[in-house]
């Protein structure tokens, strides 16, 4: 198997490998073909697929990240869940950035959708769901990823029908450049503001729902150096709600004519 991955990287210069259902290779052989794939690319990268909490395999012999399952969790049952409070969701997702060492945690891979998994758009029935939770994902730390098809918000139930193929002859027709563009407009704000990628996230609550009961998800990201900040505000309330601050430079937003922000809706700025 080793003399099989060497030949990926030799004869095709294979700079990766993303290895499936990782937790059940042993550790001897996971730290063999670490070495042996680094001697011959000093920067070779190496993802496991485990679902659960990997820290065993992350200590610096083995893989260089993991698929990021507790952080798809923690959005997705936030965003399903109208029990789940913000402080509930505080909880979860303070739980996932602490799961791992800091530079672990600001590589792990980060997908809402997979060959594995049902798609987000048809896991949450609603298009606008599904595009506020992405740019959720996208403002945490770790390496955004997205599945073929999630770009156009493809549908699709569980395997083997999370699989399908390509509607290429619709795409280039036009009928989804509504989420083309939002998918452009999203990786075009984290490649080009630090906090969006940052670590240091600050949880902000209205002096009337310190519990977060209302479902209005309020953050502050500040970039690494300090020098730049972000605010955010998600709609998970079920309802239209009125803006309650002077959302100054806005970046991104869906669902907000400025006054209103609608159901599913949030505003980066």
């Amino acid at each position: 198997i080793l003399g099989v991955c060497e030949m990926w990287v030799k004869e095709y210069g294979n700079d990766a490998l993303r290895l499936d259902v990782a937790n059940e290779l042993s550790h001897e052989f996971n730290m063999q073909l670490q070495e042996r794939m680094r001697h011959i690319k000093s920067d070779f990268y190496i993802a496991g697929e485990i679902w659960h909490n990997a820290l065993p395999w992350l200590r610096g012999r083995e893989f260089d990240s993991v698929i990021n399952y507790p952080l798809e969790e923690s959005i997705s049952v936030f965003a399903l869940s109208s029990a789940e409070t913000v402080k509930q969701f505080e909880q979860n997702i303070n739980r996932c950035l602490t799961m791992y060492y800091r530079q672990t945690e600001k590589v792990l891979i980060n997908q809402m959708d997979s060959h594995d998994t049902i798609r987000l758009v048809t896991k949450c029935g609603c298009r606008e769901s599904a595009m506020q939770q992405l740019a959720l994902m996208f403002a945490m730390p770790g390496s955004a990823c997205i599945y073929y098809g999630t770009e156009i918000l493809l549908e699709g139930g569980f395997d083997p029908d999370c699989r399908r193929c390509m509607p290429w002859t619709e795409i280039e027709a036009g009928k989804y450049a509504d989420e083309l563009m939002f998918m452009k407009q999203l990786i075009q704000l984290r490649k080009t503001n630090d906090a969006m990628r940052s670590i240091n996230i600050e949880w902000l609550y209205s002096a009337d729902d310190t519990c977060g009961s209302s479902r209005i998800l309020r953050m502050k990201k500040a970039s690494d150096d300090g020098k730049q900040t972000l605010n955010m505000i998600f709609n998970f309330s079920g309802k239209d709600i009125c803006a309650d601050a002077d959302y100054g430079n806005i970046l991104l937003s869906r669902q907000f004519d400025g006054k209103t922000l609608g159901v599913c809706g949030f505003v980066i700025y």
